[in-house]
Order: structure tokens, then sequence, then C-alpha cells
């Protein structure tokens, strides 16, 4: 397929300085005015764009991936050439997608703003702090003082709140979890309580003065059963939710690439 290359490469020159910022500029209007006329589609026409897109594009990675290669050294197919392209064009889409959060955002909460809905205030705060970084960012930059105060000292203790609430929520959920009812709850924080105790100092000091290995009283330390019960017993169930994880997840793209989910672009609820 050099042929199809060299085509592409005469299409699709390299661009550099002006021209290079004149063709993102043109590319942005292009795909910004090919978003508000898809808009105005009927939603049967907007529904096959749809399909038709997310069909071709997964049916790329699933052919360049089955189609038999050429022998070594290059081990390669004809659609080969075309991933780096393919991968370009997909980070596109992505930074695209960011623009498009950032419209909804400003959408749902710009609304709620200008209908004072219940609770309009934090809608001023989240659309007041999204501009105040923007700004810091695109006009100060990055090491700009003004910038590194708002994400370290205003962005950074913001997370650190959160986390540390969801912290008091993990508590809650394992004080009900570990609660004794039956036999598989006691089995279940009994083998919590040894395998954090064998994690940290205080847990290791307890059976420190028994041998760490070449004899039976070994086993018996606190550190060498809880790495047992990591690796030897919780390892089988951790590969089987993976196992379990990696099923969902080929299902999922499998329905996303035959266009089986329902949605707001597909006249129907979600199931």
């Amino acid at each position: 397929m050099d042929w199809l290359q060299r085509l592409l490469s005469r299409l699709f020159p390299p661009l550099h300085g002006t021209g290079f910022y004149i063709a993102i500029i043109v590319c942005l209007i292009l795909f910004v005015a090919l978003f508000f006329v898809i808009q105005l589609l009927p939603p049967k026409a907007r529904k096959m764009i749809i399909v038709g897109a997310t069909f071709f594009a997964g049916l790329f990675y699933a052919a360049e991936f089955f189609l038999p290669a050429s022998p070594k050294p290059k081990d390669e197919n004809f659609l080969t050439f075309a991933v780096p392209t393919v991968a370009n064009f997909q980070n596109v889409l992505t930074a695209f997608t960011l623009g498009l959060g950032i419209y909804s955002l400003v959408r749902v909460h710009g609304s709620n703003v200008l209908k004072q809905k219940p609770n309009w205030e934090n809608s001023v705060v989240l659309l007041g702090g999204m501009i105040v970084m923007a700004v810091a960012g695109l006009g100060w930059g990055e090491k700009s003082l003004f910038y590194r105060s708002l994400f370290r000292d205003v962005l950074a203790n913001f997370d650190g709140a959160m986390f540390a609430i969801l912290a008091f929520f993990i508590i809650s959920a394992a004080y009900r979890a570990f609660r004794i009812r039956s036999a598989e709850a006691t089995l279940l924080m009994v083998s919590a309580l040894v395998v954090m105790l064998g994690q940290i100092p205080i847990g290791q000091f307890i059976t420190s003065g028994l041998p760490e290995n070449g004899s039976y009283l070994s086993l018996l330390r606190l550190d060498n059963i809880s790495n047992w019960l990591l690796t030897t017993v919780n390892a089988p169930a951790t590969r089987a939710i993976s196992f379990g994880l990696g099923i969902g997840a080929l299902a999922i793209g499998l329905r996303l690439w035959l266009s089986l989910e329902r949605g707001a672009y597909f006249e129907a609820k979600a199931e």
C-alpha cells in the first residue's frame, strides 16, 4: 500500500509555521460547524451518521488486529501504516470532547444561575473557578506564582479535604462489612485484621521473636501469614475479578461498536 501512503502525503503534507496554525483554525471552524449541523439534522439521520462513524472507526482497529500480517521483519498488514494517523485523529477527537464537556458544564450551570434554581450559588462558584483557573493557566502560564498558588494552595487542599471525607465513607463501609453476623463475616474480619497487622510495624513487632524462615514457627509470623493471604488466597479472587471485568469491558465495547446502547441519540431511554 505504498501508493496510498504517497497519496496521503501529497494530500496532507507536513505544515510548519503560519500554515500550521491556519490549518488548525480552519479545522476547528469546520468541526464546530459540523457539530452544529449534525445537531440540526432529524433524529434518524443523526442516528445513521453516529452509527456509521462508530462502526467504521471500530472496524478499522478490529481489522488491523485480526488480519494476517506479512512475514517478518515488518510483521504488519496493509492497514498498519495508518494506525499512527488514526491515533492522532483520535487524540484530536478527545480534545474536542474536552471542549464539549466544558460547553455542557457552562450550559447546565449557566441555566441554573440564570433561572436561580435551588443551590444556584454552587453553580456560580463552579463557573467562577473554571474561568479563574483557565485565565491563570493560559494568561500567566503554569510557572507563574498566581497559577501555582491556585493549584497548590487551593485545589490541592480541596482535593485533600474531599479524600478525607471519602475516608470516613470507607470506614463506615468497612464497619458494615466486618460486622460479625455469620461465619463468613467472621472469617473476613479475621483475615482483614491479620493482613492489616502484617503490613504495619506494630503488627510485625508482635511476632518478631519468631524466625523469619527455615522453621515451622516462621509460618506463625503475622507478616508471613499476611503475605500468604495476599499472594495465595487473594490472588485467585483478584484474577477472577479481573477476568470478569475483562469480559464486561469486551461486552460493553461490542455494544458501543455495534450501537446497541440506547440513549439520547438513539430515540430511547437508557435501559
